[in-house]
């Protein structure tokens, strides 16, 4: 048998963390067992689905990296298979036409006497219904109802595997008579536990939880995403937290380690994640995701050299802005020489002339440099940081940052020269 498992999102709104989630554990379900992963898109809501949404959430997918075999299909556009089942279940006295609930004809499911919705769920065991009315299969306008269209899209399909969310646990019990009635054995039910916010209630934007779009334009990387989406309802038998990407993932990913207990959301641990996954980033990658965060360009030529002197203190890529103006902003050599310590004046004159001397252009003459800060340093009993942490105050008023040869690059000789010069003229007339 081949596995076939499918994401079924409603295009009524944007594609948010518990969508996401669903759709990684079907993606690396299927690819775990060599499957197949079907794109449902379920917009038999006439008056709330919208072609931009569907878009939107086709685009954060295909943003996350997660690849579909088949789709999308639209319910909206398998009217004729709907139509056939409900034939089918009236021809064999199944379902019957009466007003709903507005007075207005519907086509209704006659629900069996005396037997229940009950199903078998992979992680949950048993789950026991109480008998099931009779309920609306095709509306009064003649569009299917949610779980008619879920159930005949499911079997016309062939989806063995139906992985969602707890709060689809309600539905299953009618999906189940619907199964049964056209004569098709249900699929394996895996229903995840709840993803809660950080007071143990159901995830809501009142506790930071955004869309997966608001995260792309705040600066989350996919990676990152994933990799706590990941754990969030799932451990490793080994107690890993941390994944490179989609393939990584793919390789550890073993459902029998799927659990039901809720999952508490914590923006702090997203964030975390996504610091660490920005420290792995080639550096060539790094400069060109910072870029649409930037209102100029990188420094031409010294791309990389800047994002490695921000990378450490990332943790949004939309931090560069911020960084980056930190490193390459204005210094007031009198607050800078406030700052530096007595007697640093030689160790920032000899700082200079080595700049003059020795600079070339590229971060091995800056490593150069400060080597030779260090051996100047070497041969007076000073220790290193007696001469760059005044350096490091001259070039950014800083005490703590990214490292020097990063620092000289991304100003240049002639900027750094200046800071130098000025903050020991400042040093001497204080």
């Amino acid at each position: 048998m081949t596995v076939r498992v499918r994401f079924a999102p409603s295009p009524t709104g944007e594609l948010h963390l518990g969508g996401a989630r669903t759709a990684l554990f079907n993606y690396l379900f299927a690819r775990h067992h060599g499957g197949r992963l079907i794109l449902r898109i379920e917009d038999t809501d006439r008056e709330r689905s919208r072609r931009e949404y569907e878009e939107r959430i086709l685009e954060d997918l295909g943003w996350l990296g997660l690849a579909f075999d088949e789709g999308p299909y639209r319910q909206s556009e398998r009217q004729e298979v709907y139509s056939g089942a409900a034939r089918r279940l009236r021809e064999r006295g199944l379902a019957y036409e009466a007003a709903d609930e507005a007075g207005r004809r519907a086509l209704y499911f006659r629900a069996p006497r005396g037997r229940d919705g009950s199903f078998r769920d992979a992680l949950r065991g048993e789950v026991r219904f109480g008998e099931v009315r009779d309920f609306v299969i095709v509306k009064s306008d003649g569009s299917p109802a949610y779980n008619f269209a879920a159930a005949v899209d499911d079997i016309e399909m062939g989806i063995t595997h139906v992985i969602r969310g707890e709060e689809h646990l309600p539905n299953t019990g009618r999906q189940v008579l619907l199964y049964r009635a056209l004569g098709v054995p249900e699929p394996e039910f895996v229903h995840l536990g709840l993803i809660l916010g950080p007071d143990g209630r159901k995830l809501s934007k009142r506790h930071g939880a955004r869309s997966v779009r608001e995260y792309r334009e705040e600066g989350y990387l996919p990676e990152a995403i994933l990799n706590y989406l990941a754990l969030l309802g799932w451990t490793h038998p080994e107690g890993r937290e941390e994944f490179a990407g989609l393939e990584e993932l793919v390789a550890a990913w073993d459902p029998a380690r799927l659990g039901t207990s809720p999952a508490r959301f914590d923006p702090e641990r997203l964030l975390y994640f996504n610091a660490r996954h920005i420290r792995r980033l080639p550096a060539r990658r790094l400069a060109r995701l910072v870029e649409p965060f930037l209102a100029e360009p990188l420094p031409p030529g010294r791309e990389e050299v800047a994002v490695e002197a921000l990378r450490e203190e990332m943790r949004l890529l939309s931090d560069a802005p911020r960084l980056l103006g930190r490193l390459l902003g204005p210094v007031d050599p009198r607050e800078a020489a406030g700052r530096l310590p007595a007697g640093s004046e030689e160790a920032l004159a000899v700082a200079s002339q080595l700049l003059r001397e020795r600079w070339v252009g590229g971060l091995e003459d800056a490593r150069e440099l400060l080597a030779g800060l260090r051996q100047w340093a070497r041969e007076r009993g000073m220790g290193a940081r007696e001469v760059l942490h005044p350096l490091r105050v001259a070039l950014t008023g800083e005490d703590r940052g990214p490292r020097l040869e990063y620092i000289i690059v991304l100003l240049g000789p002639e900027e750094a020269r200046k800071r130098i010069e000025r903050a020991r003229e400042a040093r001497l007339r204080a």
